[in-house]
């Protein structure tokens, strides 16, 4: 499939459960690549955005039609830039997995920044913690 084909499924409607790409990725995929999981799972994320570039502006739109959860920009500085990533999506994989890595995320992240910067940027996850859903009204 050519670049231009996966850029148009961002903009696809989907409903497509995201049980097996979780599956492999928190269970499958660290068992095969071992200690090395952080760094590939990064340098995936680089790699995918390079194949779907996006501006900052579409980052949150882009993460919630690959299923990555709910990113949200927070404080944003000249060479700074906060994102909290959350949502169901999130918060499954926490509870499922505490060690469930979101360096993809991460690596998609920078490497989409560098592209609409033009200079070297990089990213990390500076915490991990699930936040419960709020429970219904009795």
């Amino acid at each position: 499939m050519a670049n231009q084909d996966y850029a148009s499924l961002l903009h696809q409607s989907t409903t497509v459960p995201l049980t097996a790409p979780l599956t492999l990725r928190d269970l499958l995929l660290p068992d095969l690549l071992g200690e090395e999981t952080h760094a590939i799972l990064y340098w995936a994320g680089r790699n995918l955005a390079r194949k779907l570039p996006v501006q900052e502006s579409d980052l949150p739109a882009a993460f919630a039609q690959l299923g990555f959860g709910e990113l949200q920009a927070g404080k944003a500085k000249r060479q700074v830039r906060l994102f909290t990533l959350s949502g169901p999506v999130v918060a499954a994989r926490l509870t499922a997995n505490t060690d469930a890595d979101f360096r993809l995320e991460a690596g998609f992240i920078a490497q989409s920044l560098q592209q609409q910067f033009g200079a070297v940027v990089e990213a990390d996850v500076a915490s991990r913690t699930a936040t419960p859903s709020p429970s219904p009204a009795s």
